[in-house]
């Protein structure tokens, strides 16, 4: 089952930099259902779960959803969210997203993949001989 990557480009700004934003583009490809990336023009692409996206966008009063490398949550003004990447070398970087931007993206994703379907989008045969041929490359026997 393929369908078509969901590309869309959008606008943050960081906390802690006054009139400064920068273009990140959102990538939900059905072939990794479970995950969404984030791919910034100079830095790392970041990769997390579609449904902490989604459980971010939903948080509107409380503290922020995630536990590990990428928190998101609210911020004081509601259309806005707030994603925290916590990188291991240095300091988190705090953005703000619109939510009017991120709110079609993730639609459009369990659209592409509805929720609890994501398995029907893994070509897990595909998957189990490309692990077999990598173990078996690296000498990890028969």
């Amino acid at each position: 089952m393929t369908t078509s990557t969901i590309k869309v480009t959008l606008t943050v700004a960081f906390a802690d930099l006054p009139n400064q934003s920068m273009r990140v583009t959102a990538i939900f490809e059905p072939s990794d259902p479970y995950a969404v990336q984030f791919r910034f023009p100079t830095s790392p692409t970041w990769t997390f779960a579609r449904n902490l996206l989604a459980e971010g966008l939903k948080s509107l009063a409380g503290g922020p959803v995630g536990e590990g490398d990428i928190t998101i949550g609210p911020t004081e003004a509601d259309d806005y969210v707030e994603i925290v990447l916590h990188p291991r070398s240095s300091k988190p970087t705090r953005l703000y997203a619109r939510r009017d931007e991120l709110g079609p993206f993730v639609a459009q994703a369990y659209k592409r993949v509805p929720d609890e379907r994501e398995d029907d989008y893994i070509d897990w045969d595909g998957a189990w001989s490309a692990l077999r041929r990598q173990t078996l490359d690296a000498g990890g026997g028969a």
